[in-house]
């Protein structure tokens, strides 16, 4: 915690004795999560029970692999009525963005394949900006929405939580690669993640840590 106080006081340009401004930000629960496909019934099931377990506001989900219309009687039924999405191209991306409105207010600013941004409103707090996304591995697609999220912080004058699935990683502790040639690949990795974390600063964008298990996805 000390740490992570002295990195905040350093990206807001204060010094060591100032104290961190208290920015009144509700309480809100909310999932991000690239499920990696949303029509079968092992994923209706575990989205059932993290509903029931966190009470849920905001669901984001990436990689559904189906076309919204096919799921949305299922978050009607859990009490997620609002929603905006960008179905997959063929079972590649997708971002759907859903929400309970007697919760939260959202408000879409844009979406595209890459990036859903929306206003979230709650009653007595200020407005703050999210922007869910899925990043394409594609390395031109990758630049582009670097790009864009580089040209919306230039103008950002709100709070802004930008949060998904980058596909890239931030240091070489969040892969393990099984490569044969191992030092090839550790100096391709770190020129990898200096290029994301060099992304992230050019946003004004700062990591907020996390917790639970190092790494979280496998693909064998």
């Amino acid at each position: 915690m000390e740490a992570n106080h002295k990195a905040t006081k350093g990206y807001l340009a204060l010094n060591d004795s100032d104290l961190l401004p208290n920015l009144f930000i509700p309480s809100m629960d909310m999932l991000i999560w690239n499920c990696r496909g949303a029509g079968n019934q092992r994923f209706k099931r575990t989205m059932r029970e993290l509903v029931q377990i966190h009470k849920l506001d905001i669901l984001i989900l990436m990689e559904t692999k189906v076309e919204f219309k096919s799921m949305g009687m299922f978050f009607n039924c859990m009490g997620f009525t609002a929603s905006a999405h960008v179905d997959p191209t063929g079972r590649s991306g997708g971002i759907w963005m859903l929400w309970n409105p007697n919760v939260v207010n959202v408000r879409v600013v844009e979406a595209s394949s890459q990036l859903i941004t929306a206003t979230i409103s709650r009653q007595d707090f200020p407005d703050w900006l999210l922007s869910a996304v899925y990043a394409s591995p594609n390395h031109c697609k990758w630049d582009e929405l670097w790009e864009h999220l580089e040209v919306l912080s230039h103008n950002m004058t709100e709070l802004w939580l930008v949060a998904g699935d980058f596909n890239d990683f931030s240091t070489t502790q969040e892969k393990r690669s099984f490569n044969g040639n191992h030092h090839l690949s550790q100096s391709q990795d770190k020129r990898r993640s200096k290029k994301f974390n060099d992304k992230i600063h050019h946003c004004n964008l700062m990591d907020l840590g996390c917790s639970g298990p190092r790494l979280t996805w496998s693909n064998n």
